[in-house]
């Protein structure tokens, strides 16, 4: 007869294989954005201006799972009860043959949240993370992404939907000046914006910005983001 710690290793593994092939965001169709009327224009701002290079995009999946308090307000007690919650990350990078910032945006249905990266480097950390309770009792999940060491606020999405089919991840080309979607978790949907060093300055406190001579012909909510922001939201109305 198995023992209990045997049979409990078994059933968190085989927790593990559903989520991966159950509820894994796909990020092996990358596509150029038409999710948000705000993200196409910014796209369209940059034609002609922002030259496409190809970024290669690599990483993979690396499933968790630990035990935490089923209540916020349990804080530290030290007592129960406790809950199993699955963590699913993936973590890879985007790569270029000249350096690179970024900008990532998460699309639900009421909002646009972005945020920019660090400066401009040859590779940049892209990160995606789903948690969930390990039963799905709580009926949703946690999803959440960034890029370049910027990470999104982290929005709800239903736990079982019909987009969430594999999560091998193949190297594929991210062009820079396209607003380009990498995941997509029922309607809420990751994408990210690259621009090449060359075209930037980077400020104070790390803060990069588009050249004045690039930007002075830039629609003004368009240049907003790319010369003086950090990071926002913009609701869908906007």
């Amino acid at each position: 007869m198995p023992s209990r710690g045997a049979s409990r290793a078994a059933r968190r593994a085989g927790r593990q294989a559903r989520v991966i092939g159950d509820t894994a965001p796909r990020i092996d169709n990358l596509a150029h954005m038409g999710s948000h009327p705000w993200l196409d224009a910014l796209g369209a701002s940059l034609v002609g201006l922002v030259p496409e290079e190809p970024a290669e995009l690599h990483g993979e999946w690396l499933p968790s799972e630990r035990r935490t308090y089923a209540a916020p307000r349990q804080g530290c007690t030290a007592s129960g009860p406790l809950v199993d919650v699955v963590d699913l990350r993936w973590r890879g990078q985007l790569t270029c043959t000249v350096p690179l910032a970024g900008i990532g945006f998460i699309v639900t249905s009421t909002d646009l949240l972005w945020a920019k990266s660090s400066p401009a480097a040859p590779a940049l950390p892209v990160v995606l993370s789903l948690h969930a309770y390990a039963d799905y009792s709580a009926g949703h999940a946690t999803f959440t992404a960034g890029i370049g060491g910027a990470l999104l606020p982290g929005v709800r999405v239903a736990h079982a939907v019909d987009d969430t089919t594999g999560c091998t991840v193949d190297a594929r080309h991210v062009m820079t000046g396209r607003v380009t979607e990498l995941a997509r978790l029922g309607d809420v949907v990751f994408a990210v914006l690259l621009i090449q060093g060359r075209f930037l300055r980077t400020g104070r406190h790390r803060l990069w910005r588009l050249r004045e001579e690039f930007a002075g012909a830039l629609p003004e909510a368009t240049r907003e983001i790319l010369t003086r922001r950090r990071a926002g939201r913009i609701h869908s109305a906007s």
